[in-house]
């Protein structure tokens, strides 16, 4: 279940289009307006809290995960629902969302994003959180 969350998040990781365009960007994703979000893996820890920022970026542990490894490398991103920001792109530490309150149990990080109206579902987004029709394109570079 952490595998495909996690293969989920990277995909979110590269572009959050806020809205869709028929005309195609240089790299193949749509043009117009976007968040951009970079999920950046390092081998050493982040000290710095970086929460009440202005950021579009993450910091993960990098490793590879093998089935064998009892000591698996891993990082939450918690997502929250709200207009598209970085609340905590530390996860090495504990997680707060946009507001300071923490979340979650352990450590992570924390990303802010609409309820998506283009995805069908059996609910509707809470007319009290921000929603919008979006669509998440990524890309795996290094």
């Amino acid at each position: 279940m952490k595998k495909v969350l996690l293969i989920g998040l990277a995909v979110l990781s590269t572009v959050c289009a806020a809205t869709s365009s028929g005309a195609g960007g240089g790299n193949g994703a749509p043009s117009g307006p976007h968040y951009n979000l970079n999920i950046i893996g390092v081998d050493n820890p982040k000290n710095s809290p970086m929460t009440a920022s202005n950021r579009h970026t993450i910091f993960v542990a990098l490793g590879a995960t093998k089935a064998s490894d009892p000591n698996p490398v891993e990082t939450d991103i918690w997502l929250t629902p709200g207009e598209f920001q970085v609340c905590d792109g530390n996860g090495f530490d504990a997680a707060y969302d946009c507001s300071g309150k923490l979340i979650g149990r352990g450590n992570g990080a924390v990303f802010q994003l609409p309820c998506n109206t283009a995805v069908p579902t059996d609910f509707t987004c809470d007319q009290s959180k921000a929603s919008a029709s979006y669509q998440v394109w990524g890309r795996a570079l290094g």
